[in-house]
């Protein structure tokens, strides 16, 4: 049984609730790109710009990183992202066409820029390092929980009527709102901004101030190399798949849901937990290396559903979705908490920002990228090419791991 301290017993209680409500609204969105192609009838473009939202909005991370950084005044600025960032969900019933939902997204992603950073000041502060990992990984099981009750009502309500997404998007605004305020109860011990000698201009400060991490913190670099290639290979079949599961194996919003939002997270949520206690207790290179690997087996097998012959096609997806969960798993604890390990001394938000932001690069890249393949080649060169990016990232940290023997995520 956990023996948690006052503190982390009251932001324990605090952040299972806002994981919860966060998965609920999570449910929703997440089949985003399929209800733009069902409901909504977008082509593939738009639903590559709809795929581009959540990467690219990150882009604004290290600026709300550099922000934040020693500010006493969080709590105003997490009112702010719960009244902009969630609530604008209510506008939804003005969503006639794929385009407008995508200027709708981007007021919503746009603000987890700084929700993700400043959760991250959480897991450091708040959290003794013994403890960070089981509790991280019991709190990303509760938000899985959340996504997986969501998306199965969800699905289920859309194939009565899928114009209910409206109503749907509304009350998923709703409880991501009280989620954003919940997580603004949670008591954070602010440390104090280094400051950097030398004046730079407010627009750049913070891309110098990355470059300058990454000559200064070599280890941090790699990592986020490797986390590159990674995202490159899981964004640019975002894209894809909407037209793929629709269209070409006529999957309903209840298979999908199915497929996407329970097979492919309740491993994730079982797994989780343990994830999170076995990373601060292993390399997490290997661990990394082999999460990679497992993900790169997803898309071959979603290729392969439409060519086998020894199962039904939506079976066949179902089994890639399981094995995307095992993968996913541990890249989440990575994602989440591998900056903590680089911080050292200082706020893990402003490592973790620049991480964040290095998805939003990759997000202008690679869904165009899979876009470009599938309308000149085919789904399935841009299935194979996504493969190869995950099996490349994972050979770099297993060749980091050979050379150095013995790999920490630290200074």
């Amino acid at each position: 049984m956990l023996k948690l301290n006052r503190l982390e017993r009251e932001t324990f209680k605090y952040h299972a609730v806002y994981s919860l409500l966060n998965g609920i609204m999570y449910g929703g969105l997440w089949l985003q790109e399929i209800i733009s192609r069902k409901a909504l009838h977008s082509s593939n473009l738009v639903i590559t710009f709809i795929s581009m939202v959540w990467p690219v909005a990150n882009l604004f991370s290290i600026y709300w990183g550099n922000f934040i950084e020693g500010r006493q005044d969080r709590k105003n600025l997490f009112v702010l992202a719960a009244f902009l960032g969630r609530l604008s969900l209510l506008t939804v019933f003005f969503v006639k066409t794929g385009v407008h939902l995508l200027i709708l997204l981007i007021f919503v992603y746009s603000f987890n820029a700084f929700i993700i950073p400043v959760q991250n000041s959480i897991f450091q502060e708040n959290y003794r390092e013994e403890k960070r990992g089981i509790l991280f990984g019991l709190s990303i099981a509760i938000n899985t929980f959340g996504i997986i009750i969501s998306s199965i009502t969800i699905g289920k309500l859309l194939d009565l009527n899928e114009y209910l997404f409206r109503p749907i998007y509304a009350i998923c605004g709703i409880s991501g709102f009280f989620s954003v305020l919940l997580l603004s109860k949670i008591p954070i011990r602010v440390k104090p901004k280094k400051e950097r000698a030398g004046k730079v201009h407010p627009l750049i400060k913070p891309i110098v101030e990355t470059i300058r991490e990454f000559k200064e913190n070599r280890d941090f670099f790699i990592y986020e190399i490797a986390f590159m290639i990674y995202g490159m290979g899981f964004l640019m079949v975002i894209p894809i798949i909407p037209q793929f599961l629709v269209d070409k194996l006529n999957m309903t919003y209840t298979q999908i849901s199915f497929a996407r939002l329970f097979i492919g997270q309740v491993f994730m949520m079982i797994l989780l937990p343990f994830a999170g206690f076995y990373f601060t207790k292993i390399n997490p290179v290997p661990y990394t290396s082999l999460s990679f690997f497992i993900l790169g087996l997803y898309p071959l097998l979603l290729s392969l559903s439409i060519f086998q012959r020894i199962l039904d096609p939506k079976m066949f997806v179902y089994i890639s979705y399981m094995v995307y969960s095992i993968g996913m798993a541990g890249v989440n604890t990575v994602w989440f908490l591998g900056s903590i390990y680089f911080a050292g001394d200082r706020d893990a938000a402003v490592l973790q920002s620049v991480h964040v932001t290095m998805t939003g690069i990759r997000g202008l890249f690679a869904p165009p990228l899979g876009y470009f393949i599938m309308t000149h080649f085919s789904d399935i060169i841009t299935f194979i090419t996504s493969s190869a990016f995950f099996i490349f990232a994972s050979v770099i940290l297993l060749g980091l791991h050979i050379r150095r023997r013995f790999f920490t995520f630290s200074q």
